[in-house]
C-alpha cells in the first residue's frame, strides 16, 4: 500500500511533528511515569527500546506493505515541549481507507485537552487523505480516552479485542 508520509500539522496550541528516531531521547521522559500505563498496560520504555520502536514506526508502512503507519510527536507550542504522540494505522476498506487511531499524552500534560486537540488534528489530516472510517481500542476503565473518542464522533461497539472495547465511526464531526 503506497500511503502518504505524515506531514507536520499545527493547531491553536500544538504542533504535530512526524516521528523520527531522534525523538526517542526526548520522549523517554514524557513516557516515563508508571501512571501512564494504568489503562494501557506495559511499562515505561527505555531509550534503546524507544529508538528501536521509532525506527520501525517511522518507516511509514508495515513490513508487509499492507498498512500505512503514521506517527506524530505532539508538542505544546508555547514551550515547544513534547507532551505525547498520536498515531494511525491506515488500511484499505471496502469503501476507501480506514484508520485505527490512538493517542497518548504524558501524565504531566494530561487534563488540558491536548489529546482531543491532537487527535482531532490527526483525524482531519486523515480525512483530507480520504480515510472514511475510524476505529480506536480503549480499555473499559479508561474514561478519559472514552471521552476523547466520543468528542471525535466515535461510538462504542460491542466488539472486544484483547480486553479493549472497539470504538468506530464511519464519519466524524468537528464538535
Amino acid at each position: 500500500m503506497n500511503w502518504p508520509q505524515a506531514t507536520p500539522t499545527v493547531t491553536d496550541r500544538l504542533q504535530l511533528e512526524p516521528l523520527e528516531v531522534h525523538h526517542a531521547s526526548e520522549m523517554v521522559e514524557t513516557l516515563s511515569s508508571p501512571d501512564l500505563y494504568t489503562h494501557t498496560g506495559g511499562t515505561s520504555p527505555s531509550l534503546s527500546e524507544l529508538e528501536r520502536l521509532y525506527a520501525l514506526q517511522s518507516a511509514g508502512a508495515s513490513p508487509t506493505g499492507d498498512a500505512g503507519w503514521l506517527n506524530w510527536i505532539v508538542r505544546e507550542t508555547a514551550e515547544f515541549t513534547a507532551v505525547g504522540y498520536v498515531q494511525a494505522t491506515v488500511t484499505r476498506a471496502e469503501a476507501g481507507y480506514q484508520a485505527d487511531i490512538a493517542w497518548v499524552i504524558g501524565v504531566d500534560s494530561q487534563g488540558q485537552g491536548f489529546a482531543t486537540e491532537a487527535a482531532r488534528a490527526m483525524v482531519e489530516w486523515l480525512a483530507d487523505r480520504h480515510v472514511t472510517a475510524l476505529s480506536a481500542a480503549i480499555r473499559p476503565d479508561n474514561a478519559a480516552s472514552a471521552r476523547i473518542a466520543d468528542r471525535l464522533g466515535l461510538h462504542r461497539t460491542d466488539e472486544i479485542d484483547d480486553g479493549e472495547g472497539i470504538w468506530r465511526a464511519d464519519a466524524w464531526t468537528d464538535e
